[in-house]
């Protein structure tokens, strides 16, 4: 699995240049403005519509071609700016919207059970500046509270693979997404050596990229180009999201 979705992802981005380098330099002007109040949010959003509508296209093109990369390759290379917006503006709002339900959902989840938990008795006497303050319990709360969240974030990939493979529209991507919390997807992907074995490698190269995206940001002029290495980073996780998905569940 690894191999072909690193495969499809240098394909996506090196098969038709007119489409990836225009395509990386809006990504990297809208990137610009956020700090701008208002503005700011809302071509960040802008930004993640098309992101998103590359990643779904090049997702799409891939499960409706039956995988075959080198027609995935042609489609690429006859693709335009203006076609991949235009592609699949449902499906990708319904993705948006899907992340950020299970978002939220998570972060209430987190928040619920670390409140079960007692976990505010260890906290608040930081916050107040009262009493003595437990450090390891501290630890053990930040700790709890991100596995808690990342657990599920970290998941979308394959929840973004699943709703590309069976939705067809806004309603479709949204429930199919969501709904992957309790599919077949919990035990197909528990119990294939092949996907497992995969997503570390691919966990591995993202955090690579992530490692790299750090190092671009402190050198001059390198903030110009971390919207580009964070596009890379997503882009991978997503792609590989969908060929695993497209491995398991396609029968």
């Amino acid at each position: 699995m690894w191999k072909e979705a690193l495969y499809l992802w240098k394909i996506s981005l090196l098969s038709n240049p007119s489409l990836s380098l225009p395509f990386l330099g809006v990504v990297i002007l809208l990137s610009l403005s956020f700090p701008v109040p208002l503005m700011g949010q809302i071509l960040a959003l802008v930004n993640s519509f098309l992101i998103f509508s590359y990643i779904v296209w090049v997702s799409k093109a891939y499960i409706d071609k039956g995988g075959n990369l080198q027609e995935v390759a042609t489609a690429i290379g006859e693709l335009s700016l203006v076609k991949v917006v235009k592609g699949y503006p449902s499906v990708v709002l319904g993705v948006m919207v899907a992340q950020l339900i299970l978002g939220v959902v998570a972060f209430i989840l987190s928040i619920v059970i670390l409140s079960i938990g007692g976990v505010w008795y260890v906290v608040m006497p930081l916050v107040s500046g009262e009493g003595e303050v437990s450090l390891i319990g501290v630890l053990i709360a930040v700790l709890v509270s991100a596995l808690l969240y990342f657990s599920l974030v970290s998941s979308f990939p394959i929840f973004f693979g699943r709703a590309i493979l069976r939705g067809k529209g806004f309603g479709d991507t949204l429930r199919f997404f969501i709904s992957s919390l309790w599919s077949e997807l919990s035990w197909k992907t528990f119990l294939n050596l092949d996907y497992l074995i995969s997503s570390l490698i691919i966990s591995a190269i993202v955090l690579v990229i992530i490692l790299l995206n750090f190092l671009i940001m402190i050198i001059p002029f390198g903030l110009f180009f971390s919207p580009v290495v964070s596009f890379l980073t997503l882009h991978l996780a997503y792609i590989f999201g969908s060929v695993a998905v497209f491995k398991l569940l396609r029968s």
